[in-house]
């Protein structure tokens, strides 16, 4: 008998295992495969289990826990410590790991291709010894990646009758697959339209280096053409990014940052100053970020125009549920983001306080070393809380033990230099101490209010798809293009956070857009991918 030492017993197999296992028995059966040893070896074992449990079942005294462990589901060990390991587990079944979370991959299960032996066949015999019979074996696997060009052109002929009594046309349909990716009289399909809105938004091709692209692989498509294309594109995801915009709205949190940006023909305009009636001039161009955090899911969104990051939360704030508790609003310090349409717990971005020190640590390298030391202890104790998988209230619990008396020390540290006179106000340091002293209910926030954030940088991370498209492509040159640029990206950004395939979502809106327009909630990232997964 071959030993099976290596095989693994049927009940330490988890469900996707099984599943897959199915699988190829289920691709054995249809194209006459024929099974590996390991999977002989594990129908074996799974027949001697079911077997065994129904001789045992014929017992009429067999106990629930006896067939559990029968099936392999708990040890057969009964030892005091092992025992005891049961009963603890019980007893903490409700804790949570101190572990942290792998991050979720997202999976590609490549489509299968099968080969067949067309002179031979099973039975046959041996072409090499001509003794022996051939029988079928397990196949032999390649996996093979290929490349494309990113689009490519296929000319469809429909073949078409015509009645020579009354003219009437009779054409065959399309396959199901080419009516997916476009209507009948539309030339440039879905997928293409997503890829070319990937390739500007996210990748941070212009237009321009699309089309000479295009050209060096031997289909020209222009730049306008693929502008164009995109522009429909962002015309089908419209319903979805104003429906992310109400939503947004009566979220708890919010991370805010903005990012100075180009629009060639925009010209200086008058507009209000907040808090009052008075008009002005403005001409300051900003691409401003949100992220909004609702209840599981972040929902981030990019507006660029005239107007900062203050202007554009003001805009989502005033159609915020009056009933709902004043959020908390993560950003810099400046005084221009503060909401001016309804009171918010006000956070600052801790990164920003330690980067006050942090640029004077030339001049002051003893000083500035104790206060980055004991920052440091802030982000550790933050990843603990992570790390722990806490609760809003523990966590709260844990920085108010741990990290509030850390930021109480570097505050104390600072004004005890000013009451000894051994840094001067006016100083590098003497204005980090400033800023420090100036902010601090605001910096140590995340010690006083659960959900509160202990710095901006995911926000910052987010602008850096509206920085790569500036490095690579400068300027918008209307503000209708940056309209287009706010709602695509902001799509991709949201559509990141999830599981869903971007390339799959965009395909699916746009296929899909009449159900998109009447009901937008539905075909949001996060519900594509619980209910719209193939």
């Amino acid at each position: 008998m071959s030993d099976n030492t290596d095989t693994p017993d049927i009940s330490e197999l988890s469900v996707e295992e099984i599943d897959a296992l199915i699988g190829r028995l289920e691709e054995a059966i249809e194209f006459d495969l024929a099974l590996s040893n390991s999977d002989i070896r594990l129908l074996i074992n799974a027949v001697l289990t079911l077997a065994s449990m129904q001789e045992r079942l014929q017992d009429k005294d067999i106990t629930l826990h006896k067939l559990r462990k029968l099936l392999g589901m708990v040890k057969s060990s009964e030892r005091l410590n092992d025992l005891l390991k049961d009963i603890n587990a019980d007893v903490n079944k409700n804790k949570k790991p101190r572990q942290k979370k792998p991050r979720k991959k997202r999976t590609f299960i490549p489509p299968k291709v099968h080969h067949s032996l067309d002179d031979l066949k099973k039975g046959d015999a041996c072409p090499a010894c001509q003794q022996g019979k051939l029988y079928k074996y397990e196949p032999a696997q390649l996996l093979r990646i290929t490349g494309h060009t990113p689009f490519t052109p296929e000319m469809h002929l429909s073949e078409r009758l015509r009645c020579n009594t009354c003219g009437e046309f009779f054409t065959a349909p399309l396959s199901d697959e080419v009516a997916a990716d476009g209507g009948s009289d539309q030339m440039y399909g879905y997928s293409a339209r997503s890829l070319m809105a990937i390739n500007k938004y996210f990748s941070g091709n212009p237009f321009y280096r699309q089309e000479s692209l295009q050209d060096i692989l031997g289909f020209h498509i222009s730049a306008s053409t693929i502008f164009d294309q995109t522009e429909y594109f962002a015309n089908d995801f419209q319903p979805i990014f104003n429906a992310m915009k109400a939503l947004a709205a009566d979220a708890g949190h919010f991370y805010l940052d903005d990012t100075p940006h180009h629009i060639l023909e925009q010209q200086p305009i008058q507009k209000k100053k907040r808090n009052s009636e008075k008009m002005q001039t403005r001409t300051g161009l900003y691409a401003s970020g949100i992220i909004a955090t609702h209840e599981s899911h972040d929902i981030i969104l990019f507006q660029t125009n005239i107007g900062h990051a203050g202007e554009f939360i003001d805009e989502l704030l005033a159609n915020r549920q009056p009933e709902l508790p004043p959020p908390i609003l993560m950003g810099d310090a400046l005084s221009s983001n503060n909401p001016t349409v309804l009171s918010v717990h006000r956070g600052a971005c801790n990164s920003h306080g330690r980067r006050q020190y942090v640029d004077v640590l030339a001049h002051f390298p003893e000083e500035v070393e104790q206060v980055l030391e004991l920052y440091k202890i802030i982000w550790i104790n933050e990843d603990e809380t992570i790390n722990q998988s806490m609760t809003s209230a523990d966590r709260l619990a844990y920085h108010q033990k741990k990290s509030l008396p850390i930021m109480e020390k570097i505050r104390t540290w600072g004004k005890q230099h000013f009451i000894d006179e051994t840094v001067e106000e006016n100083s590098g340091l003497g204005k980090a101490i400033a800023y420090f002293e100036r902010h601090f209910d605001s910096l140590s926030l995340f010690c006083k209010i659960e959900n509160a954030k202990i710095d901006n940088n995911k926000m910052e991370a987010m602008l850096k798809l509206i920085a790569r498209n500036r490095k690579n492509a400068y300027f918008y040159k209307t503000l209708a293009g940056a309209a287009i640029s706010d709602v695509i990206t902001s799509g991709i950004a949201t559509t990141m956070q999830t599981e869903a395939n971007l390339f799959d979502y965009f395909n699916a809106i746009q296929h899909n857009r009449l159900a998109v327009k009447s009901n937008p909630m539905a075909w949001m990232p996060w519900n594509y991918m619980g209910n719209f997964k193939d």
